[in-house]
């Protein structure tokens, strides 16, 4: 199993998105904003305006420096 943890800021929202991707399909998510934060998972994969990324990893465009540990990503899934 392939676990790939990613975190991307949107400029364009002004949303930092905390990804845990397994086998190249997003598990879990954390949008940050300066509203607050919110969690998806495949078993809660909406709430309001949010959903789980539900496209292919290579839509990200990423960079070496998107790419974090499983620890800084559940560091900040565990505030929930």
């Amino acid at each position: 199993m392939k676990e790939i943890f990613i975190k991307k800021y949107w400029d364009e929202e002004d949303v930092l998105f905390y990804l845990h991707f397994q086998n190249e399909e997003a598990i879990a998510q954390v949008e940050i904003t300066p509203k607050g934060k919110v969690f998806l998972s495949l078993e809660n994969p909406k709430e309001n305006t949010s959903m789980l990324y539900d496209q292919s990893l290579d839509e990200l465009a990423l960079e070496e420096r998107d790419f974090i540990t499983k620890e800084e990503f559940y560091r900040i899934w565990n505030e929930q």
